[in-house]
Protein backbone atom coordinates (compact mmCIF):
# COMPACT_ATOMS: atom_id res chain seq x y z
CA UNK A 1 0.00 0.00 0.00
CA UNK A 2 1.34 3.55 -0.73
CA UNK A 3 2.27 6.19 1.62
CA UNK A 4 -0.19 8.97 1.17
CA UNK A 5 0.52 12.70 2.02
CA UNK A 6 -2.25 14.77 3.93
CA UNK A 7 -2.61 17.26 1.09
CA UNK A 8 -5.40 16.58 -1.71
CA UNK A 9 -3.64 17.96 -4.47
CA UNK A 10 -5.24 16.06 -7.63
CA UNK A 11 -8.98 15.79 -9.23
CA UNK A 12 -10.01 13.30 -11.27
CA UNK A 13 -12.77 13.63 -13.66
CA UNK A 14 -14.12 10.44 -15.41
CA UNK A 15 -15.87 11.60 -18.84
CA UNK A 16 -15.11 8.75 -20.80
CA UNK A 17 -18.56 7.55 -20.76
CA UNK A 18 -20.45 7.01 -23.84
CA UNK A 19 -23.42 8.84 -22.46
CA UNK A 20 -26.46 6.78 -23.98
CA UNK A 21 -29.19 8.62 -21.78
CA UNK A 22 -28.50 11.90 -23.36
CA UNK A 23 -28.07 11.24 -26.92
CA UNK A 24 -32.38 12.61 -27.02
CA UNK A 25 -30.94 15.63 -26.26
CA UNK A 26 -27.84 16.23 -27.97
CA UNK A 27 -26.71 13.22 -30.31
CA UNK A 28 -23.79 14.96 -31.29
CA UNK A 29 -22.69 16.68 -28.17
CA UNK A 30 -21.44 14.84 -25.10
CA UNK A 31 -22.92 15.23 -22.13
CA UNK A 32 -20.08 17.33 -20.16
CA UNK A 33 -20.01 19.61 -22.62
CA UNK A 34 -23.92 20.59 -22.66
CA UNK A 35 -24.37 24.38 -21.38
CA UNK A 36 -25.49 24.87 -17.87
CA UNK A 37 -26.01 28.29 -17.42
CA UNK A 38 -23.21 30.24 -19.84
CA UNK A 39 -20.42 27.33 -19.97
CA UNK A 40 -20.28 23.53 -20.37
CA UNK A 41 -21.11 20.88 -17.60
CA UNK A 42 -17.48 20.00 -16.92
CA UNK A 43 -16.08 23.47 -16.24
CA UNK A 44 -18.13 22.96 -12.96
CA UNK A 45 -16.20 20.16 -11.88
CA UNK A 46 -12.90 21.96 -12.84
CA UNK A 47 -13.88 24.93 -10.96
CA UNK A 48 -15.03 23.00 -7.69
CA UNK A 49 -11.38 21.68 -8.09
CA UNK A 50 -9.42 25.13 -8.14
CA UNK A 51 -12.08 26.68 -5.08
CA UNK A 52 -11.12 23.82 -2.72
CA UNK A 53 -7.17 24.89 -4.04
CA UNK A 54 -6.10 21.96 -6.19
CA UNK A 55 -4.36 23.07 -9.10
CA UNK A 56 -3.36 19.35 -10.74
CA UNK A 57 -6.49 18.22 -12.81
CA UNK A 58 -6.62 14.92 -15.01
CA UNK A 59 -9.81 14.45 -17.25
CA UNK A 60 -10.34 11.34 -18.65
CA UNK A 61 -11.65 11.01 -21.89
CA UNK A 62 -12.14 8.91 -25.31
CA UNK A 63 -11.28 9.45 -28.85
CA UNK A 64 -14.90 10.97 -29.77
CA UNK A 65 -14.80 13.28 -27.11
CA UNK A 66 -11.77 15.65 -28.12
CA UNK A 67 -14.27 18.23 -28.17
CA UNK A 68 -13.71 18.79 -24.40
CA UNK A 69 -9.80 19.05 -24.70
CA UNK A 70 -10.30 21.56 -27.45
CA UNK A 71 -12.29 23.41 -24.67
CA UNK A 72 -10.11 23.78 -22.44
CA UNK A 73 -6.58 24.00 -24.65
CA UNK A 74 -8.42 26.03 -27.55
CA UNK A 75 -9.27 29.98 -26.08
CA UNK A 76 -10.69 31.00 -30.16
CA UNK A 77 -12.68 27.95 -29.44
CA UNK A 78 -14.04 28.76 -26.12
CA UNK A 79 -14.77 32.18 -27.62
CA UNK A 80 -16.75 30.90 -30.17
CA UNK A 81 -19.15 28.44 -28.39
CA UNK A 82 -19.03 29.73 -24.48
CA UNK A 83 -18.10 33.48 -25.05
CA UNK A 84 -19.73 34.47 -21.34
CA UNK A 85 -17.36 31.80 -19.94
CA UNK A 86 -13.89 32.94 -20.86
CA UNK A 87 -13.60 34.90 -17.66
CA UNK A 88 -13.81 31.56 -15.85
CA UNK A 89 -12.17 29.68 -18.26
CA UNK A 90 -9.52 31.95 -18.47
CA UNK A 91 -8.29 31.39 -14.92
CA UNK A 92 -8.43 27.63 -15.32
CA UNK A 93 -6.29 27.98 -17.99
CA UNK A 94 -3.92 30.37 -15.78
CA UNK A 95 -4.01 28.45 -12.58
CA UNK A 96 -4.52 24.84 -13.59
CA UNK A 97 -2.38 22.09 -15.06
CA UNK A 98 -4.85 19.96 -16.93
CA UNK A 99 -3.76 16.44 -17.95
CA UNK A 100 -6.02 14.34 -20.79
CA UNK A 101 -5.83 10.54 -20.45
CA UNK A 102 -7.89 8.13 -22.58
CA UNK A 103 -9.95 5.50 -21.81
CA UNK A 104 -9.85 3.36 -25.49
CA UNK A 105 -13.05 0.79 -24.48
CA UNK A 106 -15.66 1.59 -22.09
CA UNK A 107 -14.86 -0.93 -19.17
CA UNK A 108 -16.78 1.33 -16.83
CA UNK A 109 -15.75 4.68 -14.36
CA UNK A 110 -13.25 2.75 -12.22
CA UNK A 111 -11.07 1.55 -14.95
CA UNK A 112 -11.46 5.10 -16.23
CA UNK A 113 -9.99 6.18 -12.52
CA UNK A 114 -7.25 3.83 -12.66
CA UNK A 115 -6.03 5.17 -15.07
CA UNK A 116 -4.47 7.95 -13.64
CA UNK A 117 -2.85 6.49 -10.77
CA UNK A 118 1.50 7.19 -12.56
CA UNK A 119 -0.29 10.79 -12.66
CA UNK A 120 -1.79 11.37 -9.08
CA UNK A 121 1.20 8.73 -7.43
CA UNK A 122 0.69 8.95 -3.59
CA UNK A 123 -1.22 12.17 -3.47
CA UNK A 124 -4.59 11.85 -2.07
CA UNK A 125 -7.14 12.58 -4.88
CA UNK A 126 -10.57 13.93 -5.42
CA UNK A 127 -12.96 12.37 -7.72
CA UNK A 128 -15.79 14.38 -9.73
CA UNK A 129 -18.11 12.74 -12.16
CA UNK A 130 -19.12 15.94 -14.40
CA UNK A 131 -22.63 15.08 -14.64
CA UNK A 132 -23.24 15.80 -10.89
CA UNK A 133 -23.43 19.98 -11.02
CA UNK A 134 -23.79 21.28 -7.32
CA UNK A 135 -25.15 24.50 -6.73
CA UNK A 136 -24.40 27.16 -5.74
CA UNK A 137 -21.20 26.19 -7.38
CA UNK A 138 -18.72 26.21 -6.84
CA UNK A 139 -18.50 24.99 -2.83
CA UNK A 140 -18.81 21.48 -2.28
CA UNK A 141 -15.27 19.71 -2.98
CA UNK A 142 -14.15 22.62 -0.20
CA UNK A 143 -16.64 21.12 2.05
CA UNK A 144 -16.02 17.35 1.48
CA UNK A 145 -12.41 18.12 1.87
CA UNK A 146 -12.48 20.11 5.46
CA UNK A 147 -14.27 16.47 6.58
CA UNK A 148 -11.55 14.46 4.68
CA UNK A 149 -8.86 16.50 6.56
CA UNK A 150 -10.61 16.08 9.78
CA UNK A 151 -11.37 12.24 9.55
CA UNK A 152 -8.54 11.14 7.36
CA UNK A 153 -11.08 8.96 6.19
CA UNK A 154 -12.25 8.45 1.96
CA UNK A 155 -15.45 10.52 1.84
CA UNK A 156 -18.42 10.52 -0.43
CA UNK A 157 -20.43 13.77 -1.06
CA UNK A 158 -24.42 13.16 -0.46
CA UNK A 159 -27.34 15.31 -1.64
CA UNK A 160 -30.98 15.23 -0.21
CA UNK A 161 -33.51 13.81 -2.48
CA UNK A 162 -35.86 17.17 -2.94
CA UNK A 163 -38.82 18.16 -4.62
CA UNK A 164 -37.13 20.01 -6.24
CA UNK A 165 -34.69 17.31 -8.43
CA UNK A 166 -36.49 13.81 -7.31
CA UNK A 167 -37.22 13.06 -11.18
CA UNK A 168 -34.26 13.95 -12.02
CA UNK A 169 -32.17 11.07 -10.88
CA UNK A 170 -30.91 7.78 -12.17
CA UNK A 171 -31.44 4.61 -9.47
CA UNK A 172 -27.86 4.93 -8.14
CA UNK A 173 -26.10 6.40 -5.40
CA UNK A 174 -28.31 4.66 -2.37
CA UNK A 175 -26.45 4.33 0.41
CA UNK A 176 -27.32 2.98 4.21
CA UNK A 177 -26.42 5.43 6.35
CA UNK A 178 -26.02 5.70 10.22
CA UNK A 179 -24.85 9.45 11.91
CA UNK A 180 -21.79 10.55 13.26
CA UNK A 181 -21.82 14.03 14.11
CA UNK A 182 -23.33 17.62 12.52
CA UNK A 183 -23.38 16.30 8.78
CA UNK A 184 -21.01 13.54 8.88
CA UNK A 185 -22.42 9.81 8.16
CA UNK A 186 -20.94 6.40 8.37
CA UNK A 187 -21.76 5.00 5.60
CA UNK A 188 -22.80 1.34 6.12
CA UNK A 189 -23.43 -0.25 2.28
CA UNK A 190 -23.38 1.10 -0.92
CA UNK A 191 -26.13 -0.64 -2.87
CA UNK A 192 -26.00 -1.89 -6.71
CA UNK A 193 -27.20 0.48 -9.09
CA UNK A 194 -30.51 -0.11 -10.16
CA UNK A 195 -33.20 0.57 -13.13
CA UNK A 196 -35.71 3.72 -13.79
CA UNK A 197 -35.63 6.40 -11.57
CA UNK A 198 -34.34 7.14 -8.24
CA UNK A 199 -37.45 6.36 -5.87
CA UNK A 200 -36.35 7.44 -2.64
CA UNK A 201 -37.61 5.10 0.80
CA UNK A 202 -37.98 7.47 3.21
CA UNK A 203 -38.19 11.29 3.23
CA UNK A 204 -35.07 13.40 2.94
CA UNK A 205 -33.12 10.24 2.23
CA UNK A 206 -29.59 10.88 1.10
CA UNK A 207 -27.49 9.39 -2.01
CA UNK A 208 -24.08 10.22 -2.73
CA UNK A 209 -23.16 12.24 -5.63
CA UNK A 210 -20.77 11.45 -7.64
CA UNK A 211 -18.14 13.85 -5.72
CA UNK A 212 -15.86 11.61 -3.63
CA UNK A 213 -12.35 12.35 -1.92
CA UNK A 214 -9.99 9.09 -1.97
CA UNK A 215 -6.57 8.21 -0.84
CA UNK A 216 -3.87 6.69 -3.07
CA UNK A 217 -4.96 3.37 -2.21
CA UNK A 218 -7.83 2.99 -4.51
CA UNK A 219 -5.71 2.51 -7.26
CA UNK A 220 -4.47 -0.64 -5.37
CA UNK A 221 -8.27 -1.76 -4.36
CA UNK A 222 -9.30 -1.14 -8.00
CA UNK A 223 -6.05 -4.12 -8.99
CA UNK A 224 -7.90 -6.23 -6.86
CA UNK A 225 -11.71 -6.11 -7.92
CA UNK A 226 -10.46 -5.85 -11.43
CA UNK A 227 -9.12 -9.53 -11.02
CA UNK A 228 -12.51 -10.39 -9.74
CA UNK A 229 -14.12 -8.92 -12.68
CA UNK A 230 -12.74 -10.93 -15.84
CA UNK A 231 -15.05 -9.18 -18.38
CA UNK A 232 -17.74 -6.22 -18.62
CA UNK A 233 -17.58 -2.78 -16.71
CA UNK A 234 -15.71 -2.07 -13.58
CA UNK A 235 -17.92 0.48 -11.63
CA UNK A 236 -17.34 2.17 -8.25
CA UNK A 237 -19.92 -0.23 -6.40
CA UNK A 238 -17.57 -2.66 -5.69
CA UNK A 239 -14.59 -0.94 -5.14
CA UNK A 240 -15.81 1.12 -2.76
CA UNK A 241 -17.50 -1.75 -0.86
CA UNK A 242 -14.48 -2.95 -0.42
CA UNK A 243 -12.45 0.11 0.90
CA UNK A 244 -16.02 0.40 3.13
CA UNK A 245 -15.41 -3.15 4.50
CA UNK A 246 -11.16 -2.69 5.00
CA UNK A 247 -10.82 0.75 5.81
CA UNK A 248 -14.20 2.41 6.46
CA UNK A 249 -16.26 5.00 4.52
CA UNK A 250 -17.93 8.14 5.26
CA UNK A 251 -20.40 10.48 4.30
CA UNK A 252 -20.65 14.58 4.26
CA UNK A 253 -24.09 16.17 3.56
CA UNK A 254 -23.86 18.63 1.49
CA UNK A 255 -26.11 22.12 1.86
CA UNK A 256 -26.59 22.71 -1.62
CA UNK A 257 -28.54 20.77 -4.11
CA UNK A 258 -26.84 18.95 -6.69
CA UNK A 259 -28.90 17.44 -10.20
CA UNK A 260 -27.88 14.88 -12.19
CA UNK A 261 -27.43 16.45 -15.93
CA UNK A 262 -26.41 12.88 -16.86
CA UNK A 263 -30.09 12.20 -17.02
CA UNK A 264 -32.20 14.04 -19.64
CA UNK A 265 -35.36 15.04 -16.47
CA UNK A 266 -32.05 15.84 -14.43
CA UNK A 267 -30.55 18.28 -16.85
CA UNK A 268 -34.16 20.18 -17.43
CA UNK A 269 -34.88 20.63 -14.02
CA UNK A 270 -30.89 22.25 -13.56
CA UNK A 271 -31.53 24.93 -16.27
CA UNK A 272 -35.20 25.26 -14.81
CA UNK A 273 -33.36 25.52 -11.23
CA UNK A 274 -31.00 28.17 -12.66
CA UNK A 275 -33.27 30.25 -14.84
CA UNK A 276 -35.82 30.75 -11.30
CA UNK A 277 -32.58 31.52 -9.34
CA UNK A 278 -31.28 33.80 -12.12
CA UNK A 279 -34.99 35.30 -11.98
CA UNK A 280 -35.15 35.42 -8.39
CA UNK A 281 -31.95 37.38 -8.36
CA UNK A 282 -32.56 39.79 -11.44
CA UNK A 283 -35.85 40.86 -9.78
CA UNK A 284 -34.81 40.87 -5.97
CA UNK A 285 -36.53 38.58 -4.53
CA UNK A 286 -33.81 35.83 -4.00
CA UNK A 287 -34.01 34.70 -0.83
Amino acid sequence: MKLMEDETTYLIIPAAGLGKRMKPVNPKMPKEMLPIGNKPAIQYAVGEGLSAGIQNIVIIINREKEIIRRYFTDRRFRQEFFPSALGDSRKIENECLITFLYQEDPLGESDAISLAEDVVGNHIAAIIYPDNIYLPAPGALKILKAAFLKYKKDIAALTEVREENVYGFGNSGRVDLSPLEDNIFYIKRFLPKGNGYFVPRFKGELRTCGIVISSPYIFEYIKRIRELVADGELTDVPVRSLILKEKGFLGCRLPGIVFDIGHPEGYKLCLSYIEKKTYQKQSGTLV
